[in-house]
């Protein structure tokens, strides 16, 4: 597979410095009860949170993911009012009402950062900027 595989960790890193900032990095999924969270899913969650990230998982219902972007574009919508910058990396046309919010009536900073496909437009034209993860080299895992 050639796709570009984000390194999570140079990813924040590069953020704070772009944004000269801390960040709050979440990571937001679902996990089904029945099969627990996959045996690759804990070793990644446990490294990333040993680097300070936040893991926030939610339970599947049906076997169909539930709750995540609902909790994604609510964090994103009271930090926005808390006066911070948000970046989002989604693509998501479900994530238009949040950014709209964030972006014209908080009037806050929304930053999208994705992959140069799977994004709808509408979602970049309401975004304050838009980073593309491909532009950024140095932000690929390795190995």
């Amino acid at each position: 597979n050639s796709r570009f595989k984000l390194d999570y960790v140079k990813a924040r890193e590069w953020i704070e410095r772009k944004l000269q900032d801390r960040c709050q990095a979440i990571i937001f999924n679902s996990v089904d009860k029945r099969w627990g969270v996959d045996r690759g899913l804990v070793q990644f969650y446990h490294t990333i949170q040993q680097a300070g990230f936040t893991v926030n998982l939610y339970q599947m219902e049906g076997g169909a993911q539930k709750q995540v972007d609902v909790a994604i574009a609510a964090i994103a919508v009271y930090k926005a009012t808390q006066g911070d910058t948000i970046v989002l990396s989604s693509g998501d046309v479900d994530f238009l009402p949040a950014v709209t919010l964030i972006t014209q009536q908080i009037r806050a900073k929304l930053i999208l950062f994705t992959y140069d496909f799977g994004f709808h437009d509408d979602l970049r034209k309401a975004a304050s900027e838009h980073w593309m993860i491909e532009d950024h080299p140095e932000l690929e895992r390795v190995g």
